[in-house]
């Protein structure tokens, strides 16, 4: 006489909601003191300058979008950010602040002299803001 064993059926486990994936993910490529780090050394002001370098970046940014044109500004802002961006996820899990560095200096210089409110209105009229 031979007995059947019945094995209980293992349930995968839940996959958890998007922002805990999305938060494991950021926090497995780059430590949130890192972030906190990078970010504060890209907009603290340089002795004998008194800008940082993520301003300074934005600055030229804005003088290439007052000079030549808003979309020229863009494209280079938002460029560097994409760069940086894909610097950081090619770069080993956790390598350093480099990456990190790159990164925010590139998003404070856009969001510093690019972004503006009122591109909408200029886009969608001719009429500039």
């Amino acid at each position: 006489m031979t007995v059947d064993m019945v094995l209980p059926v293992e349930e995968p486990p839940p996959v958890p909601a998007w922002y805990r994936r999305a938060w494991d993910w950021i926090t497995y490529r780059a430590s949130p003191y890192a972030a906190i780090i990078a970010l504060a050394a890209s907009v603290v002001p340089i002795p004998g300058v008194g800008y940082g370098i993520g301003p300074i970046w934005g600055s030229l940014l804005y003088t290439v979008r007052i000079t030549t044109h808003p979309i020229a500004a863009y494209v280079i802002g938002l460029g560097a950010v994409a760069i940086a961006g894909r610097n950081l996820i090619r770069a080993d899990p956790r390598r350093g602040a480099g990456p990190l560095f790159c990164l925010s200096v590139s998003t404070v210089g856009a969001v510093y002299g690019v972004i503006r409110p009122l591109d909408i209105v200029t886009a969608l009229t001719g009429v500039p803001s």
